[in-house]
């Protein structure tokens, strides 16, 4: 009886084993399991990551290509400017160079009509000193621009017949309302060959 005892705990003690050596399989199993899904987690962060840093680096690459380009197109712009200054004093002097025209400055360049929109209660269709409004003619300030002078922007003349501007303003007279809108506000050098 006390082999068959012995057998028993001897039994007993192997299958113990086992099972404790099953349940040891079975968390090296469970934590080889977690320890592959932490390691996959790993690797898709790093990909996002990766993915994220050669987003970002693309966009500065673009952002850097966009600066050279305005930089590039600010110094054509700062060339041309410079170009235009220099022919507008070199036109500048060889105007003064002849000697009867005046350099007045550059002035502000509208467009009038002698309709009802642009002169009001003054629209009967003659200028302030009674010429005929239409095209050729000009209006001007009388301090800037003596009356009767012939006015020249940008080699056309015109003759200062008008008046209802103020300071370094020329206001040219054109038959049809809508090209005066057209014409808008700009800038130019203005001469004038007194009278």
């Amino acid at each position: 009886m006390t082999s068959m005892t012995e057998r028993q705990q001897k039994y007993m003690l192997r299958s113990e084993t086992a099972r404790c050596q099953r349940a040891a399989a079975g968390l090296f199993a469970l934590s080889l399991l977690a320890n592959l899904s932490t390691c996959g987690a790993h690797e898709l962060d790093r990909q996002a990551w990766a993915e994220r840093e050669a987003g970002y680096q693309t966009k500065i690459t673009q952002a850097e290509q966009v600066r050279d380009q305005a930089v590039q197109e600010l110094g054509a712009l700062a060339l041309a400017s410079a170009q235009e200054r220099e022919g507008r004093a070199a036109q500048a002097a060889a105007y003064e160079a002849i000697g009867t025209y005046q350099y007045i400055g550059e002035c502000a360049i509208t467009a009038y009509c002698p309709c009802g929109e642009c002169c009001g209660r003054w629209a009967d269709g003659l200028t302030s000193t009674g010429l005929p409004a239409g095209p050729g003619v000009v209006a001007v300030d009388p301090e800037i621009i003596p009356l009767g002078s012939t006015v020249i922007i940008d080699g056309q003349r015109y003759l200062a017949a008008d008046t209802g501007v103020k300071g370094k303003h020329v206001d040219v007279c054109m038959m049809e309302h809508a090209a005066t809108v057209e014409a808008g506000v700009r800038t130019a050098d203005v001469w004038v060959i007194a009278p």
